[in-house]
């Protein structure tokens, strides 16, 4: 009996592997495809998000590294003439070394194009100056000042980062006695000043563009902070300059360097 249910079990089992090969059928016993497995594989090394990530570019600094400005001292005239030529009109003026002028084109007589803003109407003015005064700086790269006119405030940045909000008051509008927009960077200073043709002075100067400066709430001639004055910290009050608190003028005075990039905007 044995010997028949062996040949039995064989028969049965060759018919079960012969029956696909005839029917056409898929077999079970077909090798499993590793297409997806591998597609999976990169995707878990090399995730969608990672490779965005590391394409991410780097913000813009609100600061520029450089300026050119005019080779003179920061309270010299240098006039901007009509023509190319020494005799030619003035069409206004740019103070010293502190106020950013941008270079048109550079002539083969020695002379270079510029636009830049006339000091006496802080309009728009293109015209021309010796090549030999046109030097491009470098500016500090630690500290940065924004002024926002339209907020009447002073934000202070070091390393890119702000690290100080100062109220202010800058130039009223009528007049003429706007504070000029612009790109600039910080001159000399002192600890203070008195102007006989406003009969108001004040503490802890820092020049940014001649007369222009960052210095504290007016006082009068006997050196007295003008309360009336004070209180209008926070809008539109100055002849010009930039006005802070005391506090704050002090701070200023004592920790922002000389080469320290100044935006004035609306």
């Amino acid at each position: 009996m044995k010997p028949i249910k062996v040949i039995t079990f064989l028969i049965v089992l060759t018919s079960a592997v012969m029956i696909p090969w005839v029917t056409g059928e898929k077999t079970e016993f077909a090798p499993l495809s590793t297409e997806g497995a591998e597609s999976e594989s990169i995707i878990l090394e090399k995730p969608e998000i990672d490779v965005l990530q590391e394409i991410k570019p780097k913000p813009l600094s609100k600061f520029p590294s450089k300026i050119t400005v005019l080779k003179a001292n920061e309270i010299t005239a240098v006039n901007i003439r009509e023509l190319p030529s020494s005799d030619s009109k003035s069409l206004g003026v740019v103070y010293g070394d502190l106020v950013n002028v941008e270079v048109i084109k550079n002539l083969d007589n020695g002379y270079t194009e510029v636009s830049c803003k006339d000091y006496r109407t802080m309009k728009p003015i293109c015209g021309f100056v010796p090549t030999e005064y046109i030097q491009e700086v470098d500016l500090n790269e630690k500290f940065g000042v924004i002024v926002d006119l339209s907020e009447q405030k002073v934000d202070i940045y070091e390393n890119g980062n702000i690290i100080k909000t100062f109220l202010c008051s800058t130039g009223l509008d009528e007049n003429g006695c706007g504070t000029p927009d612009g790109l600039y960077r910080i001159g000399e200073r002192g600890d203070s000043f008195y102007s006989p043709k406003y009969k108001q002075g004040g503490y802890y100067w820092v020049r940014f563009n001649n007369n222009y400066l960052f210095h504290s709430v007016p006082f009068d001639e006997n050196k007295k902070i003008i309360e009336e004055e004070a209180e209008k910290l926070g809008q539109k009050s100055s002849h010009g300059c930039i006005r802070l608190s005391l506090d704050d003028a002090l701070w200023f005075y004592k920790n922002i360097p000389q080469g320290t990039p100044v935006v004035i905007k609306d």
